[in-house]
C-alpha cells in the first residue's frame, strides 16, 4: 500500500482524525502525523502545529504505514452530525439516527459564547458517518447563527 492508498482506505473506514505528509488535509493541530524526517517514516504529535513527541520511527514504508493504519484504526473518529441552540433539533437527530441503530453521542457546551448560552451537539461514531448521510444527505446540521 502507497501513501495515497493509505489514505484513501482510511476514509473509506470512516476516519477523520489523521494526516499523511502531502496528501490530503494538513492540519498540525493535536494529531498524530505520518511523515518523513531524515530519512525515515515517522508518525509524531503535533499540538498546536508544533512536533512534539515521536511516537513510531523507521526506515521501511511499509512498516510505517501498517504501523499508521493500525494507530488511526484504534482512535474513536467522531463525525458532527448536528449543533444548535436547540435541544429539540438535536433530539429529532437523535432519534432518527437511534431508531436505524445507529449509536449518538450528545453533548453540551454550556456556555458557548457568553454565560448561560447553551449549544447542543450530536456525533456519531467512526462508519456510521456513513450511515448518517444516507439519512440525511448533507450533515451536518449547523444552525446558521452558530457558523463561523
Amino acid at each position: 500500500m502507497d501513501l495515497k492508498e493509505l489514505h484513501d482506505k482510511l476514509v473509506s473506514e470512516g476516519c477523520n482524525r489523521f494526516c499523511i505528509e502531502g496528501i490530503g488535509r494538513q492540519e498540525f493541530d493535536d494529531i498524530e502525523r505520518l511523515e518523513m524526517n531524515d530519512g525515515r517514516w515517522e508518525v509524531r504529535y503535533y499540538e498546536r502545529g508544533q512536533a512534539g513527541e515521536t511516537l513510531f520511527s523507521t526506515a521501511d514504508m511499509d512498516e510505517a504505514i501498517k504501523y499508521y493504519y493500525n494507530y488511526v484504526m484504534s482512535i474513536q473518529h467522531r463525525h458532527l452530525i448536528a449543533f444548535s441552540r436547540s435541544q429539540s433539533i438535536v433530539a429529532k437527530y437523535k432519534a432518527r439516527l437511534e431508531a436505524h441503530g445507529i449509536t449518538t453521542v450528545e453533548y453540551t457546551i454550556p456556555n458557548y459564547s457568553a454565560a448561560d448560552d447553551p449549544v447542543y451537539g450530536l456525533v456519531v461514531i467512526n462508519k456510521d458517518i456513513f450511515k448518517a448521510r444516507e439519512l440525511f444527505g448533507t450533515v451536518p446540521y449547523i444552525d446558521d447563527n452558530l457558523k463561523r
